[in-house]
């Protein structure tokens, strides 16, 4: 059984590894690309492999769940009123500078 799963395993590597030749032109409008490239970002994918799993019947899950997305949707509501804040002049720009590398750093993780 062993042996097995490390031939499917070497198979699945080789089909990694092909080369991309084709492709599959697709028309969409605006609305339905951005909903595309929007559930593609939060599963972490680019459109193209976003669309290739879910035409070769492989789950896409996003990286977050909900009450991490929620969070993240929080942060981003209140990074929107300390910009409009800075913007009025309220706060000084290195600040807000600092908050915006810390965000990127937690991110990141």
């Amino acid at each position: 059984m062993q042996e097995n799963s490390q031939d499917d395993f070497r198979a699945l590597n080789s089909i990694k590894r092909e080369n991309k030749n084709r492709t599959i032109p697709l028309r969409v409008t605006n609305h339905e690309y951005a909903s595309i490239k929007s559930k593609a970002t939060l599963a972490g994918l680019s459109v193209s492999e976003y669309l290739r799993k879910l035409g070769t019947g492989h789950p896409v899950q996003a990286r977050f769940d909900k009450d991490e997305k929620r969070n993240l949707q929080g942060i981003g509501t209140n990074l929107n009123q300390l910009a409009a804040f800075a913007n009025k002049g309220y706060f000084y720009q290195k600040s807000i500078t600092e908050v915006l590398e810390e965000l990127k750093r937690i991110l990141k993780k």
